[in-house]
């Protein structure tokens, strides 16, 4: 024989005693947090959420025209000495100043042709102006290295949280100049 319970005890869809219905409210917060974190993957690798890096050219002719001008000064540097070959702490230092003379050059070459947007030339002075802290470092270590072999190659501190050679090469990696990174030939 059948027992007859209250019907206030039996949840709607089965019948049975002490079940929530199909939606209770915990089946619908544990649904909204499944969908929530997969939606946020699915936002997250759709592209929607890109960002572009914030040192980004918007015009890209600037990077064309410095890869190809800081590539030209890469083959020029390849060809010179290196520090193997250097015979003590002034033939070295006459490497540094060597190789830091076509640096030079090639900061004047692409002052040349800065340009693009407002925004652009402001971004491209900026690490222009890295660069020159860059060689002046460069020539202070050739002096130092000159007098003492055992010198080590200092960068310039410029009171901001990344390192003035990787910032350099950050820009130029961030826009597809790699050519432009800053050398490790000195240190």
């Amino acid at each position: 024989m059948h027992s007859l319970k209250d019907a206030s005890d039996r949840s709607p869809d089965d019948g049975r005693p002490g079940r929530g219905g199909p939606w209770s409210i915990g089946k619908v917060l544990a649904a909204v947090v499944i969908v929530g974190s997969f939606g946020i993957w699915i936002y997250a690798f759709s592209g929607a959420a890109r960002r572009d890096a914030p040192d980004l050219f918007d015009d890209p002719a600037f990077a064309l025209a410095a890869e190809a001008r800081c590539a030209a000064a890469v083959a020029d540097l390849e060809e010179l000495p290196n520090a193997l070959e250097a015979t003590d702490g002034a033939d070295r230092a006459d490497q540094i100043r060597t190789s830091t003379a076509r640096l030079e050059t090639m900061l004047d070459e692409l002052d040349a042709v800065v340009g693009g947007t407002a925004r652009d030339v402001e971004i491209a002075s900026g690490w222009l102006a890295d660069w020159r802290v860059l060689v002046a470092d460069r020539y202070r270590y050739a002096e130092a290295i000159a007098a003492d072999p055992n010198a080590q190659f200092l960068v310039t501190d410029v009171g901001v949280s990344e390192r003035l050679d990787r910032r350099i090469t950050r820009l130029a990696n961030t826009n597809a100049m790699p050519s432009c990174v800053a050398p490790g030939d000195v240190g």
